[in-house]
């Protein structure tokens, strides 16, 4: 039996099975997926990485800061702009002086964070947990492979939406922890990953842009400005809306689901935007949440030791993930006592 599965191998998950395991506890990430990082994504695509998830890093805790320089000493991230872009209707502006601050990315693509991070660790991929339950103070876990796992307490970073369909029935006897849960939404949103070809000249200012007010795009970035010594081409990344991602959803063809993002790019910056020479659909249901609980992590006793942690707890972003990930540990080490 284990001290402690967590559920998840994004930041927050990865974050927290580390500080466990320092702490000299038993941990295991069990992880849906065949890799690591959660909206840390990237893909390999044409010789380069693109980043179809987060899409870079930024640094206001003197904690998450030092393990930021510990990325750069060991070259998984760098400096990549201090300069984000604001596109709206009324063209291309840029940031005002406050704004402007350090933004890191990772010339091996943002997984390269998330694959530091589980070098050491036990991790289960591939397994889904399909059903939870509880014995003689025990949490048992059952994989969509048909593997029982046991652990004296479970450390859950899948969005909230995932994670009730599990727990809500063992959970009935502790109504404030459910109530919490239950009001945590979050908002879908559609990337498009899209190669040019290389006779195109990208202006700096591409780099990095917020779209405002838009119906369709909230994010385009030059991805190869991240990796210049591996694209041999221009390669963009697109981020929609979550109202238009609520009306896509559903839709069934993913080219038809993300050409409006082309297209409205197109309009918006250069018209050779909206015909690229490839491209990429992929749709985040649970892409950030519309508002955090404001709260570390959440735990409870009850039935027995239980964490919920996050982006969606702290915040929308990798540094709030890396919080959540270091409270739900200490958390977890409160209610093993």
């Amino acid at each position: 039996m284990k001290d402690v599965i967590v559920i998840g191998a994004g930041m927050a998950g990865l974050t927290c099975a580390q500080q466990l395991k320092q702490a000299g506890l038993d941990v295991t990430i069990v992880e849906k997926s065949a890799g690591v990082g959660g909206r840390m994504a990237t893909r390999r695509l044409q010789g380069t990485w693109v980043d179809h998830g987060a899409q870079l890093i930024s640094v206001k805790s003197d904690d998450f800061g030092r393990f930021v320089r510990k990325l750069q000493d060991k070259s998984i991230v760098k400096e990549w702009t201090r300069n984000v872009y604001q596109l709206s209707s009324n063209g291309l502006t840029p940031p005002a002086a406050n704004e402007r601050h350090q933004r890191y990315c990772c010339p091996h693509g943002m997984t390269a964070i998330a694959k530091y991070l589980a070098s050491e660790l036990e991790i289960i991929n591939n397994a889904r947990i399909v059903s939870v339950n509880h014995r003689d103070q025990k949490w048992q876990l059952l994989s969509d492979r048909q593997e029982l796992m046991e652990t004296r307490a479970i450390v859950s970073t899948i969005p909230a939406p995932q994670f009730l369909p599990l727990f809500e029935e063992v959970l009935a006897p502790a109504p404030s922890f459910l109530q919490a849960l239950q009001s945590v939404k979050f908002a879908p949103s559609v990337t498009i990953m899209a190669g040019y070809n290389s006779s195109y000249e990208v202006p700096e200012e591409w780099q990095a842009i917020a779209c405002v007010n838009d119906p369709i795009l909230s994010w385009i970035s030059h991805n190869s400005s991240k990796h210049p010594d591996t694209s041999s081409q221009p390669v963009f990344v697109f981020q929609s809306t979550a109202p238009f991602a609520r009306q896509s959803m559903d839709e069934a063809d993913l080219e038809i689901a993300g050409k409006p993002l082309l297209n409205q790019s197109g309009r918006l910056l250069a018209p050779w935007l909206a015909s690229p020479e490839w491209w990429q659909v992929h749709r985040w249901r649970y892409a950030l949440v519309e508002e955090s609980l404001g709260v570390s992590c959440l735990s409870t006793k009850i039935p027995i030791p239980l964490v919920c942690a996050g982006d969606w707890c702290a915040g929308k972003t990798i540094e709030a993930a890396y919080h959540s990930g270091i409270a739900a540990a200490e958390s977890a080490i409160d209610l093993l006592k």
